[in-house]
């Protein structure tokens, strides 16, 4: 039977997951918003695109690892 101590890490790894899966998606749309500037398939005259996807993807990349190890280690403490 499961103790309450494991179905809340479970619901925080869940969370974490979830967390994860989202900063992935917006990382994957930052990259296609910055291929459709850089080949000029937006109408982005400035290239402003260009700069701000790389500057939120750079910043959104640690948060993604960080969140990606954290559901590692939860994962391995609940075996």
């Amino acid at each position: 039977m499961d103790t309450p101590e494991s179905t809340s890490r479970t619901v925080f790894r869940r969370v974490v997951l979830g967390a994860f899966a989202c900063i992935a998606a917006v990382i994957v749309l930052l990259v296609g918003s910055v291929v459709l500037s850089a080949t000029g398939s937006s109408s982005d005259p400035h290239g402003y695109g260009i700069f701000a996807g790389i500057l939120f993807t750079a910043i959104l990349m640690p948060v993604a690892l960080a969140l990606w190890l954290l559901y590692r280690s939860l994962r391995r403490r609940g075996k």
